[in-house]
């Protein structure tokens, strides 16, 4: 099952990188938003961001389409659809809106928000009725864990062979499904903006050499006793990188006649912990910050598929820490944005 992120606000916290990337896309968000064109029997403007974890990374743009939507539409009602799973950090996205900067004080007319705890690979909220779609860096997240029975394999760049197609195609799937959701609840006129974590051309996946320590560490770890050979047997993470093919790929199958593709580019995000390291050449705050930042988004995928009692997790990350810290000279994590705008196709 696909789990949340860690929760206290912890991805907040630590989402420097993922900031760096949403603001890469603010041109696409507000030429998105002026593009919107209210629906008179509905009265309002309906914004979803999908995949919202704690809304840091994106309350500024959806500040941005509302504001614009102001500017051409003057006190038009505006309905705002946060969506992740229940188990979310509610109460950290709830506290976010009650900040002086959240869009709830924007001039004008009402802006209401709402919402919908449930996977976006079912639906999300009424067919027929978003004007804009928003997402970023959620749509990497597959629907359920990788395939069974790869050995110590954690990562989707990790597998070969027979394992890795079964991977792609899942992927693939998901991707699908993630999108003929949206065809079903995309209003006339209705675009979105998204993006996930993608592949370069060089073939590089972004968590290429994380993913590596993290799979040394739990080969060492196993040897110790501290995890299930099993357990580990049968668990690999669920997210997957795409290629630009992939991203295009169900635009040229049965999605194509529903939904068009507008715009995609790949997109590297500048990393903000190697930029700190370059200029002050702390490799221990670069190995801890990093690990702050991983450790939000994979440790409950991680506890859960390799059961791992608080012990086991703290040694995880610690040995993690130290494995960073030592490779600091050599270290990376090039994540590049694979970035689209897709419109309903009326």
């Amino acid at each position: 099952m696909l789990r949340p992120m860690e929760g206290d606000g912890a991805y907040d916290r630590h989402s420097a990188y993922q900031m760096v990337g949403g603001h890469l896309h603010a041109d696409l968000v507000a030429a998105a938003a002026d593009a919107i064109v209210p629906d008179n029997g509905r009265g309002s403007v309906v914004l979803v961001d999908y995949g919202c974890a704690q809304g840091r990374v994106s309350a500024p743009l959806v500040r941005t389409a509302i504001e614009r939507v102001r500017q051409e539409h003057g006190d038009v009602p505006v309905q705002v659809y946060h969506n992740d799973l229940l188990a979310n950090d509610w109460a950290t996205l709830f506290e976010r809106l009650r900040r002086e900067d959240s869009y709830l004080h924007l001039a004008g007319g009402p802006v209401t928000p709402l919402v919908s705890a449930t996977s976006f690979y079912e639906p999300v909220v009424p067919r027929g009725i978003v004007d804009l779609g928003l997402s970023f860096a959620a749509i990497q997240w597959l629907s359920s864990p990788g395939p069974r029975g790869c050995g110590s394999a954690l990562y989707f760049d990790q597998l070969k062979g027979e394992s890795r197609t079964r991977m792609a195609d899942q992927a693939h799937a998901d991707w699908t499904r993630f999108l003929r959701r949206r065809a079903d609840e995309l209003a006339p006129g209705g675009r979105m903006v998204l993006d996930m974590m993608g592949v370069p051309e060089s073939g590089v996946a972004a968590g290429h050499q994380a993913w590596q320590l993290v799979r040394e560490v739990c080969e060492e770890m196993l040897a110790e006793g501290q995890l299930d050979a099993n357990r580990l047997d049968d668990y690999v993470l669920p997210v997957y990188e795409r290629t630009a093919d992939e991203g295009r790929r169900p635009f040229g199958e049965s999605i194509g006649d529903r939904l068009h593709l507008d715009h995609l580019e790949m997109k590297p995000v500048p990393d903000p912990f190697t930029q700190r390291y370059q200029a002050d050449g702390d490799a221990s705050a670069l190995a801890t910050e990093f690990v702050g930042f991983f450790r939000a988004f994979s440790e409950p995928s991680l506890r859960e598929g390799l059961g791992l009692d608080d012990a086991a997790v703290e040694s995880l990350y610690h040995r993690l820490t130290s494995r960073i810290e030592v490779a600091a000279k050599g270290f990376a994590f090039d994540v590049h944005a694979l970035t689209m705008v897709i419109s309903r196709v009326d």
